[in-house]
């Protein structure tokens, strides 16, 4: 392989740009419905979107001859491959396509460039070097491990859905490697987890078995970018069909969705985790962007969508956020659950799904966000990555980091959406 050497530095600024429709003139975005402006929800968005963009560096992808040499090789720097990082590249693709913002497009675009050179030469060293090669390919060490281990869907569908969304949009910059890191992570999703005999995705092991409605959006939402991709319906199909096997056992009378289902024990987890719900609500609004109008799943996701909508009205906190656990009105307000839902809102409406009237449900949401939202595009209050419990005291005492990154991507993509409507 030739040796690549590429140093890449994006501008501290994203360029703010002024809709082209000149919605700054329509009369909802002259207001300050639910409490925030369309220019002020713009400015926080492209915070946010700014505080993503870092320095890029390819690595020494150089033909090597022993081991010695590929452990003194440079990696690359500035890259990530983890699912939250995939909803942030996702969210800032959103604020490329709205806003035109090339900056934003171009960090992901060469951001993922670099991340497939570097699997085709990790790849390549695997081959070459047997097991050793593999024990350092897939070391600790290693930042895209996660793309060479696979294993479960938290290790590709987020990071694989962004880079088929910035592959199609753009398609003169589309690499074979990226073709191949694609197709890889569409293998696994399809053919290699684990599902019930009803197709169902699930995870073996620990409790017996659990299903996650997290697992929706790592591998539903991957599921609905691949049937895109490759004009194959019946992979949306597959994404509708986990939605509704899931929504039998997880969606509560009341709409929300409990955090989990034991499969051996056939009983769901206690508590209706924020962000749990959250990753139900964006992969809805996915699958259903993506679904033909006729096609008959198409009914029962629609009611499964607006039942939890339903739910979500009634545990919605004066000042427009969703707690942790949702039902629970003494606990403390969560940011990325909030912002997923105020995206899935916001979506539905935009989409004709729901009453125009809930967009105000939405926009009271990020008025509330917009506070957490630091000068720097800082996203404070989210919940760190949480596994299912039995114990309300543990999802209580989650730790709140600042700039969590899993607060990052549904920010951006709840603002932007809000948006699409005053375009409109």
């Amino acid at each position: 392989m030739n040796r690549i050497i590429t140093s890449i530095f994006f501008p501290v600024t994203l360029t703010f740009l002024v809709l082209a429709t000149g919605c700054g003139t329509m009369k909802r975005s002259s207001s300050n419905e639910g409490g925030i402006s369309n220019v002020q929800i713009r400015e926080v968005v492209m915070r946010v979107a700014n505080h993503q963009i870092h320095p890029l560096a390819d690595g020494d992808y150089s033909t090597v001859a022993n081991l010695d040499t590929v452990k003194a090789a440079q990696q690359p720097e500035g890259i990530l491959w983890n699912y939250p990082w995939g909803v942030a590249l996702f969210g800032m693709e959103r604020v490329s396509e709205f806003t035109g913002d090339k900056d934003a497009n171009q960090f992901v675009v060469q951001h993922d460039l670099i991340c497939a050179r570097y699997y085709e030469w990790l790849d390549g060293v695997e081959k070459q070097f047997g097991n050793d090669g593999k024990t350092f390919a897939r070391g600790t060490d290693i930042k895209i491990k996660s793309l060479m281990t696979l294993g479960s869907l938290d290790s590709c569908g987020a990071m694989g859905n962004q880079m088929l969304v910035s592959m199609m949009d753009n398609p003169d910059s589309v690499t074979p490697q990226e073709q191949e890191v694609v197709a890889r992570i569409a293998d696994w999703v399809v053919h290699k987890q684990e599902r019930l005999p009803d197709g169902t995705l699930w995870r073996q092991g620990r409790n017996g078995g659990t299903l996650w409605p997290d697992d929706l959006y790592m591998g539903g939402v991957f599921l609905v970018r691949w049937g895109v991709y490759t004009h194959d319906q019946k992979f949306v199909d597959d994404a509708a069909e986990q939605i509704i096997h899931q929504a039998a056992v997880e969606q509560d009378a009341d709409g929300l969705w409990f955090h989990g289902y034991f499969v051996s024990q056939k009983h769901h987890a206690p508590f209706k985790w924020g962000r749990g719900n959250g990753w139900a609500t964006v992969t809805l609004v996915e699958t259903l962007s993506a679904m033909d109008d006729n096609d008959p799943l198409r009914p029962q996701l629609i009611a499964i969508l607006k039942k939890q909508i339903d739910g979500l009205k009634k545990v919605q906190a004066r000042d427009g956020m969703w707690r942790q656990v949702l039902d629970k009105s003494d606990l403390w307000e969560e940011t990325s659950c909030t912002a997923m839902f105020a995206y899935g809102i916001a979506r539905a409406v935009n989409r004709g799904w729901i009453d125009p009237d809930n967009m105000l449900m939405a926009r009271r949401a990020f008025a509330a966000l917009a506070k957490n939202v630091t000068a720097d595009g800082v996203v404070k209050g989210t919940c760190q990555g949480t596994s299912i419990s039995m114990d309300l005291n543990y999802y209580v005492q989650r730790e709140r980091p600042d700039d969590d990154p899993h607060g990052r991507g549904p920010m951006m993509l709840a603002g932007i959406e809000i948006l699409s409507a005053a375009k409109k």
